[in-house]
């Protein structure tokens, strides 16, 4: 594992992947340019800023249902696949996110169907009526899961009026209401310079390189979206229990306000959660699962966001143990940083890092983090401090980080 993590840190560090420059075009789109002469292939990515955030709940699930109505309605789907290349278009809490990888060869091939689905988006009137059929049999469906459920009402519980307590596929009530002419609306606010952050990452001349600039400085300004916080954060101790005839057993949510993506602990609290509930070496898998025999899944989530997150720790098990494991779970989170060693923390970095660049190898992830990381505010070259600043996580850190388990909680039980 460790020659596995020097290989991979040489590597990385060997080559300038978020060189290039980071212009701003007229119209607000900011470009990052990331060349990887060493592939036969080029991935375009790029953000938008506002994702089920922008959402109510009257038009909760329009994010899902456009952009999966939007790739399937394009030209570029039909063609894209021949070619060997991938389009892909998808809405998280902050973010709506399009991917578009091709072989370097076919760009010319495929390019003006780009343009076109980006510059002209499209609602097949066909496909919308199939996806949003699609869409509610999934919600049922999900409905019907204790453990989707589960979820979805802890998001509730926890982040209360806030549209991170929406789920990202809706409801029932409000996909129904939604209508072609309300998804072509919510694209043409979206599809806007102001708000968009492009990244190209691969093998591309300077010509194919111009050309995909000129799709997007074709864009509207539009409106720059900044995203509403309050509310996000957890104020007082709050306990929801839920019944559940169909459930075999219990499920516990644990969650904690923890801090946004762009905050000097966001590092750290990464390493603690997996400490905390990263796997079978984990804090919480060798009390709860290997000594005491608690749980059938135990783990911990900490969610990358632009607003206030949560820690998340979660078991499943027998409802007769949800006292004492719900008692077992806040202990180990108040207090695990006063047994921790350095080998158990330089096993957690070893084994983030590891799978983190692994993870970015890829033009599409080069791409990926480099929007992200651009659109919380750290700059789309951060992945490299990031590594860096990982690598250096002292146990100090750590325990500064756990501090947000001395704040209010929001405890979820479905059972």
């Amino acid at each position: 594992m460790k020659f596995l993590l020097i290989s991979l840190l040489a590597v990385l560090f060997a080559l300038p992947v978020f060189a290039g420059g980071k212009p701003v075009m007229d119209n607000g789109v900011r470009v990052i340019e990331i060349k990887r002469p060493y592939t036969n292939t080029m991935s375009i990515v790029f953000f938008v800023k506002g994702g089920t955030i922008r959402e109510t709940e009257k038009n909760n699930g329009i994010g899902d249902l456009f952009t999966s109505s939007w790739v399937k309605s394009s030209e570029l789907l039909k063609q894209v696949e021949f070619y060997g290349g991938g389009v892909s278009a998808s809405v998280s809490s902050d973010f709506m996110e399009v991917s578009f990888a091709i072989p370097t060869e076919k760009f010319d091939k495929l390019i003006g169907y780009y343009s076109a689905m980006i510059s002209k988006p499209e609602i097949d009137p066909e496909v919308f009526k199939r996806e949003k059929a699609l869409l509610k049999e999934s919600i049922i469906a999900a409905e019907d899961n204790p453990d989707s459920r589960a979820y979805k009402n802890f998001q509730k519980a926890t982040y209360g009026a806030h549209p991170y307590g929406l789920p990202g596929e809706g409801t029932l009530e409000s996909v129904e209401s939604l209508t072609e002419k309300a998804l072509k609306a919510y694209g043409k606010e979206m599809l806007t310079g102001s708000n968009i952050t492009l990244a190209v990452a691969g093998n591309y001349t300077e010509d194919q390189m111009n050309r995909i600039r000129a799709i997007f400085s074709a864009l509207p300004r539009g409106k720059a979206y900044k995203p509403d916080c309050t509310g996000s954060v957890i104020l007082k101790d709050e306990q929801v229990r839920e019944k559940d005839k169909n459930s075999k057993q219990a499920k516990l949510y644990i969650g904690y306000t923890a801090p946004d993506a762009a905050a000097s602990d966001y590092p750290a609290l990464k390493v603690v959660t997996d400490l905390l509930g990263g796997g079978m070496s984990s804090r919480y898998f060798n009390e709860l699962r290997k000594d005491k025999g608690y749980a059938y899944s135990v783990y911990a989530a900490y969610a990358s966001r632009l607003c206030s997150s949560r820690f998340m720790s979660y078991i499943g098990l027998n409802s007769e143990n949800v006292p004492d494991a719900l008692k077992s779970l806040d202990r180990i989170n108040k207090t695990f940083y006063e047994t921790l060693t350095d080998e158990e923390l330089e096993a957690a970095k070893n084994y983030m890092l590891g799978r983190l660049l692994t993870d970015s190898q890829t033009n599409s992830k080069q791409a990926w983090y480099a929007c992200f990381f651009e659109n919380v505010g750290l700059g789309s070259a951060y992945f490299d401090n990031y590594v860096e600043t990982l690598r250096k996580i002292t146990k100090e850190d750590v325990r500064r980080a756990a501090k947000i388990f001395e704040g209010p909680k929001t405890v979820f039980i479905l059972n």
